[in-house]
């Protein structure tokens, strides 16, 4: 089975460097742009299965990737891809509590400290309503291995399945450094995920092997050790 991990398209706050986490923001027309081209990665694909994180900016994402592409595999008659979406809570961003709705510039200015321990995933970091990196990719993790189950219990599941997760950048790449066994106190070291980023993770069986990272063989990337 491959899962297709897809960060949502460039938005208006993340033009302007502010702080999302779990708020709503929306695509701006880069973004739009960015999803209709990513969609072109998937013109051939016939998905097992969509999920995307209930926020409005993977939403927005997952439609434009879809377009107005028909049905997922044969037997599922569905008119529209995007009616066959499940939606999912689990796969929204880190929550940064108080912070959301700020710019960066800002929050840097004034919590330095705090903003070095989030950036190292410190176990010090502390702000009113923010969950910790740790917390995030439990979510993640934990949210990623009941997709996979409920794949793997399907009528109709195949080895050869593909599935289509759309997500966040940050806890995309904490998903990321879990199957690939890179300490999330290492991680701000690597590169960020840029928008509509595409990754695959290859599951077979209890085996989960993370052969591409925004679009680059994993091996030919600086998580490769």
């Amino acid at each position: 089975m491959l899962l297709h991990l897809v960060r949502h398209g460039q938005t208006n706050w993340n033009a302007e460097r502010r702080i999302q986490g779990q708020l709503d923001s929306e695509l701006d027309d880069t973004g739009i742009e960015q999803a209709r081209q990513r969609g072109k990665d998937f013109t051939a694909t016939q998905f097992a299965a969509i999920y995307s994180s209930s926020s409005l900016r993977t939403r927005q994402t997952t439609e434009h990737i879809l377009g107005n592409r028909k049905n997922l595999q044969p037997e599922n008659h569905s008119d529209d891809l995007i009616n066959s979406v499940t939606y999912m809570d689990e796969l929204r961003e880190v929550c940064l509590g108080v912070w959301e709705g700020q710019l960066w510039s800002d929050i840097a200015a004034t919590y330095p400290d705090m903003v070095d321990a989030h950036i190292k995933a410190a176990d010090h970091f502390f702000v009113e309503g923010a969950e910790s990196s740790f917390q995030t990719q439990d979510r993640g993790i934990k949210a990623i291995e009941s997709i996979i189950k409920l794949q793997e219990n399907a009528a109709h599941t195949d080895a050869t399945d593909e599935v289509l997760i759309v997500s966040h950048g940050a806890i995309m790449k904490k998903i990321l450094a879990y199957y690939l066994n890179v300490p999330l106190t290492s991680l701000h070291a690597l590169p960020s995920l840029p928008n509509c980023a595409h990754c695959i993770i290859d599951v077979n069986e209890q085996q989960r092997k993370v052969i591409q990272i925004a679009g680059v063989p994993t091996e030919q990337t600086e998580w490769h050790n």
